[in-house]
Parts: C-alpha cells; structure tokens; sequence
C-alpha cells in the first residue's frame, strides 16, 4: 500500500478547533508516532495528506476523511501498526474509525464529495410543531437532497443531505442562518455530520 484514506470522527472536546489547527494536530501526532508519510521536496517540506470538505466550526462529525501518501510501499499488517501508534498520539476528541487502501491518482476520487448528511438538534418552543408546519405548508427546504424530523423525548432532529461541489452545493451554515430566520423562535443548538458520499467509496481493510 502506497496511499491510505482514514475515517475519523471529531467529538464534543475538540469541535471548536479550526481545519488548519485540525491538520497540524494530525500532523504532529504523526511525527510523534513515527507515522510512516511521504513528505514533499524543497525547502519547506510537508507531509503528503489531504482532507476532504472541510467541517464547520462548532460542528462534530463522525465522518472526516484524510487521505496520507505513504513512504513506501506497506503491507496490511505494517499499516495497521502504524494506525494503531498514530491512534495513540491522537488528542481525545479525534477518533480513527476505519482505514482503507486506495490508488495513487493526481485527482483522488475518493476525497471528493458530492454530497453530506447532517443531524441538526432543534430548540425553542414548540420546535416540532413549528417546524412541521414550515415543512408541511411552507417553502419546506427545496435544496436539500433529503430531509426528515425526527422528535425524540430530550430533543427535536432535522435530519438532512445536502449537494456539497463549487456547483449546486449548499453550505450548512447559510441553510441554518435560512431556517432561524424563516421559523421564528428556532435555533439550532447543536450541529453534527453524519456522513459524506465522496465519488468513490474504498474497501475497508482495518478498523
């Protein structure tokens, strides 16, 4: 294996940390691990990783994705060595969920995402009701892919998939800012990624 793609989720300790902070957390627990990357040449060399759609700030996720360039060709067993001490030198907060290997290719289809399915926990009052309606008799929510509420006993869901892409996408945070404005009284208090459809999906080799 040359090139690897790990899942990873962002929890409730770290979901302040910004992408840039992000990737030089994931940086420097490599070099603490010993993580076998592939650096780039010149004078200032950098790691050879790549993460897809970047999280908004304040939001968890259970659906990150890195893609690392390895240093030389690895078999199964190596590769999950190094996952393991990588695991390890990982800040609580940042969990690896899966690791799978894929092909070396300029443009990697495997970090390009179409689209990402979000949790939204909803509040204020009657935020069930409320939303109903303004999915029922409103606009509703025309550019999501899918949508559905869910009430539980602490809590109100809006489940939702949006397009993500330089064309057709939706950023979730206008959506959000579209949705308080448009339901008086909602507010959206807690923000979560359930998941991306990127243009391929790999085959999961450990996790």
């Amino acid at each position: 294996m040359q090139r690897i793609l790990f899942r990873f989720s962002k929890n409730e300790p770290i979901r302040f940390v910004g992408h840039l902070d992000l990737m030089r957390v994931v940086e420097r627990a490599m070099r603490r691990s010993g993580f076998p990357i592939e650096y780039s040449q010149g004078f200032n060399p950098r790691p050879r990783m790549a993460f897809a759609s970047a999280l908004t700030l304040g939001a968890t996720s259970a659906w990150e994705l890195c893609q690392l360039d390895l240093a030389e060709d690895l078999d199964e067993e190596r590769v999950a060595q190094a996952i393991d001490a990588l695991r390890e030198q990982l800040p609580s907060g940042i969990t690896i969920l899966e690791v799978s290997p894929i092909p070396l290719e300029k443009r990697n289809p495997y970090i390009q995402v179409q689209a990402a399915a979000y949790e939204l926990t909803l509040s204020g009052e009657e935020a069930a009701r409320r939303m109903n309606e303004f999915l029922q008799t409103g606009p509703g929510l025309p550019q999501a892919l899918e949508y559905a509420l869910e009430e539980r006993s602490d809590e109100v869901l809006l489940k939702i998939k949006l397009p993500v892409g330089e064309r057709g996408g939706v950023r979730i945070r206008d959506l959000i800012a579209e949705l308080e404005e448009a339901v008086p009284g909602l507010r959206v208090t807690r923000l979560h990624r359930a998941r991306l459809w990127c243009e391929l999906e790999p085959a999961l080799i450990h996790d």
